[in-house]
């Protein structure tokens, strides 16, 4: 995880007492949102750290410049959001068949719901699955799923309208919902 300690400041972004004891509490905060928001995008424990340093690198170069921030939690979720999703590179192609036929086969092997549901395979799957929905929706029900930001938050970091993303959020759910149940039909019923 993050600290303020990690947070590199260059000689152009020298800061004062009250700058850093802002960046401290910034970071202390929430630097685990900000952490978690980028992993969500990114999936990759490296590359998170360095979009949270990036984050708060522009907190502090914001709060210099004297600019307000009304909503810390909100402004920082949206700029690791972007930062993250900019450094995203393009996503590897899903093996969903794979994972859809391992969490078939456990079922056959005569594993209980509740051990499919907490298998590996099944986690691979339902990732895959999110990874498959389209980005508008992926985007909102990570964000919500993972980050457990509110509606009004998910509304602030991607910039469109709080009915919008309940909308998303729905049909995100009920796509999952659809391909899950059809992927976890008995085959003889397919």
């Amino acid at each position: 995880m993050i600290d303020a300690g990690q947070v590199i400041l260059s000689e152009s972004v020298a800061t004062t007492e009250g700058g850093r004891e802002e960046l401290e509490d910034a970071v202390r905060e929430e630097g685990r949102l900000v952490y978690k928001v980028a992993y969500s995008v990114l999936r990759n424990h490296h590359d998170a750290e360095d979009v949270a340093q990036e984050t708060f690198l522009r907190f502090l170069r914001q709060r210099q410049r004297g600019a307000e921030i009304r909503k810390r939690r909100a402004w920082l979720a949206k700029v690791a959001w972007r930062a993250a999703v900019d450094r995203k590179r393009s996503p590897a192609g899903a093996a969903l068949e794979d994972a859809a036929e391992a969490v078939s086969k456990l079922r056959a092997d005569g594993a209980g719901v509740d051990e499919i549901a907490a298998s590996r395979q099944m986690m691979s799957l339902v990732e895959r699955l999110i990874g498959s929905l389209p980005r508008e929706l992926r985007e909102a029900l990570l964000l919500s799923t993972t980050e457990e930001l509110t509606s009004a938050e998910i509304a602030q970091v991607l910039g469109i309208q709080e009915g919008a993303v309940r909308n998303r959020l729905f049909r995100a759910r009920e796509i999952l919902r659809q391909k899950l149940s059809a992927l976890m039909e008995p085959k003889h019923a397919r």
